[in-house]
C-alpha cells in the first residue's frame, strides 16, 4: 500500500479505536443456508465464478524459470500452470489429446517438453503437438489441431491468474481498483516458502468467510491471537468483486507518539484482501499468507491450499526459525480453531438446523461477499 494511503488508514483506524466503531454495512444481512448445501447452487458456482473468472493462483515466482511449472485442480478442472520457452506464463488443461492421461503431476522445474507417461506423447511449452510415437499409425491426426487445451493466463503485479473458459476477463476490470495497492508491494520478487493441503468437511465458501469479520477475535481466539488484535475493528473496502480489511495490532496506537511520515501499517496490522472468488491474502510482517479454497467434489467439502511467500529467499537457520515460528502461529490458529468449528457449522447446516444465518452491520466484508457471489451466479 501506498505511504500515503496508509497515512490515512493509521487514521481511521485511530478514529475507529477512539470511538469505539468499525465499518458498518449499511443494514443486517440473512444469507440462506442453501448457499451451503444446494447441489444445485453448487454446481453454478463451479461453472460460474471458477470456469469463468481469473483465478488467482500464485505469484510470478511460482514458475520462475522457463520449464518450470505447477499443477492445479480448479474446481474440478486439471490444469498446468507453466512458463514457456520465451518467458509466458501459459495455462493449459492437463489432458493427453491422445487418451486424456494427466501429463504432469505436482511441480518442476526446467522441464524441456511435456511427455505423456501412457504413450509418449510429447507437447512444447507453449502446447503444440511435437511428437507421436509409431506416427505412421495416426497419419490422419493434424498435429495443428491437436495441441493443448489452452486457458486464459494472466500474469500482472507480480501474481498469477488462470480463467479456464469463456471470454476472457480484463484482469484490471476484474480486480476493481485494487491494483493501487497491489502495484505497490513488489510482488514479482517475492519467493515461495512453504505451502500445505488442507482438507475440510464444511462448504468450500467458509474458509475466506473465516477471515472477513474480527467479530470473534476475542472470543474464539482468547488464548492464541485474540491478545494482540482488537477485536471487532477492522476498517472495510470494496474493490468490485474483492475487498480488504485491515486488521489493527493493539500497539498500533503508539503511532500516535510518532510523526505521521513514520507511520506504517505493517507490523502494526494484518492486511486481509479477498480475491473473489476464493482467495484470502493476507500481508503479514515478513511474509504473505495464501488461503486458496476450492470446492472438494461436494457442496460439504472443501480444499484449502496455503501457500507463504517471502519477500527474499529464506537461506539461514535464523531466518528460517523466525519464519516457521510465526508462520505456524498464523496456520494453527487457523487450522486448530477456526477451521473445527466452521465444521460444526457446516453439520448444523447440513441437518437443517436454520433457514440462514445472520450477518450484523459490523460484519459488512461478509455481506459484500454473500451479495457478490449471488448475483455472479444468477
Amino acid at each position: 500500500m501506498r505511504h500515503e494511503d496508509q497515512i490515512q488508514m493509521v487514521r481511521r483506524v485511530m478514529r475507529h479505536v477512539e470511538e469505539g466503531t468499525t465499518s458498518y454495512a449499511p443494514g443486517v444481512h440473512r444469507n440462506p443456508i442453501s448457499a451451503y448445501t444446494d447441489p444445485e447452487r453448487f454446481r453454478r458456482e463451479q461453472e460460474t465464478v471458477f470456469r469463468k473468472w481469473p483465478v488467482l493462483i500464485g505469484m510470478s515466482n511460482l514458475v520462475a524459470e522457463p520449464g518450470d511449472y505447477v499443477t492445479e485442480d480448479i474446481a474440478g478442472i486439471p490444469a498446468i500452470i507453466v512458463r514457456d520457452r520465451q518467458g509466458k506464463v501459459r495455462a493449459f488443461r492437463n489432458v493427453c489429446r491422445h487418451r486424456g492421461a494427466r501429463l504432469v503431476e505436482g511441480e518442476g522445474c526446467g522441464l524441456k517438453m511435456f511427455s505423456c507417461p501412457y504413450h509418449a506423447w510429447t507437447y512444447t511449452l507453449d502446447g503444440r503437438l511435437k511428437g507421436i510415437p509409431d506416427a505412421k499409425s495416426f497419419d490422419e491426426v493434424d498435429r495443428a489441431e491437436q495441441g493443448l487445451f489452452e486457458m486464459t493466463a494472466i500474469e500482472k503485479y507480480g501474481l498469477i491468474f488462470v480463467q479456464p473458459e469463456g471470454e476472457p476477463v480484463d484482469i484490471d476490470e476484474a480486480l476493481g481498483g485494487m491494483q493501487r495497492d497491489l502495484e505497490s508491494y513488489g510482488f514479482e520478487s517475492f519467493h515461495p516458502y512453504r505451502h500445505l493441503t488442507i482438507r475440510r468437511k464444511f462448504n468450500w465458501k467458509l474458509s475466506p468467510e473465516t477471515f472477513m469479520e474480527g467479530y470473534h477475535l476475542q472470543y474464539l481466539h482468547k488464548d492464541t491471537v485474540g491478545p494482540i488484535f482488537f477485536s471487532n475493528l477492522m476498517p472495510f473496502d470494496e474493490f468490485g468483486r474483492n475487498s480488504r480489511l485491515v486488521v489493527p495490532r493493539r500497539r498500533i496506537m503508539e503511532l500516535k507518539d510518532r510523526p505521521e511520515d513514520d507511520w506504517k501499517l505493517i507490523p502494526e496490522t494484518a492486511i486481509v484482501y479477498t480475491f473473489f472468488p476464493n482467495v484470502t491474502f493476507i500481508m503479514q510482517a515478513g511474509h504473505v499468507e495464501m488461503w486458496r479454497s476450492y470446492p472438494d467434489g461436494a457442496p460439504d467439502r472443501a480444499r484449502v491450499e496455503v501457500s507463504v511467500y517471502t519477500p527474499q529467499k529464506v537461506e539461514t537457520e535464523k531466518a528460517k526459525a523466525y519464519y516457521e515460528k510465526n508462520i505456524d502461529l498464523a496456520i494453527a490458529t487457523v487450522d486448530e480453531e477456526d477451521f473445527p468449528l466452521s465444521e460444526g457449522i457446516q453439520a448444523g447446516h447440513m441437518a437443517a438446523m436454520q433457514d440462514h444465518v445472520t450477518y450484523g452491520r459490523n460484519e459488512p466484508a461478509l455481506i459484500h461477499y454473500c451479495t457478490t457471489m449471488e448475483a455472479a451466479i444468477a
